[in-house]
């Protein structure tokens, strides 16, 4: 295969929209469950308890399965892009970003294991010598290491898109404000219908 910047454009392409989507997923996810938000909602939550329980876990795993994506080294990788831009002629990348953006790979691998210990033997395979909650110990993954994980990723990738060709991630509306907003209305809904008071 011969690496040119075309190839590259469309390789970070990819790599852009899962980590946009990872994002997405984690800001509805964080708000059903950090410590400011979830007092706030859990009584509405519990009230639709087989919507939100699932809608929960779903968001957790399809963050994970994102994440890994991105970092899966059997198909396009942001480890194969930047094996790939070192690949370019060395007049045409800047070596000192370049070096820059490797080490910033590299200082993010301990928390991309704690993710793929759970893709692995939790959501993408059944493992054979692991359950779910040895493998949860493992990992022992925290909603602070995702989210580290995520804005770490995006940047390498922007940095990685200033090698290839100047190229900038499209601006995108983060999702919390509007898990918020569903959850204010599903409130409101149920004090209308019943009288209830939701408010905590």
């Amino acid at each position: 295969m011969v690496l040119n910047r075309s190839l590259l454009k469309k390789q970070l392409g990819k790599l852009f929209g899962a980590i946009v989507a990872a994002k997405l997923y984690f800001g509805v996810y964080r708000v059903f469950t950090n410590e400011i938000d979830h007092p706030k909602f859990v009584d509405i939550m519990k009230y639709y308890f087989n919507f939100f329980s699932p809608s929960i876990s779903a968001h957790f795993v399809a963050t994970i399965m994102a994440l890994s994506k991105i970092f899966d080294n059997k198909n396009v990788s942001i480890y194969t892009l930047v094996k790939n831009i070192s690949s370019l002629d060395l007049d045409k990348v800047d070596q000192e970003k370049l070096k820059a953006l490797q080490d910033k790979v590299q200082s993010i691998r301990p928390q991309v294991e704690k993710v793929l210990i759970l893709r692995n033997n939790v959501y993408a395979h059944i493992s054979k010598g692991m359950n779910t909650l040895q493998a949860f110990k493992e990992s022992n993954i925290t909603p602070n290491d995702l989210r580290d994980l995520i804005e770490k990723a995006m940047e390498a990738l922007g940095d990685a898109g200033e090698l290839i060709d100047g190229i900038t991630m499209a601006e995108f509306e983060p999702s919390e404000a509007d898990t918020r907003a569903v959850l204010v209305d599903l409130k409101k809904y149920r004090e209308y219908e019943t009288g209830a008071n939701y408010e905590n």
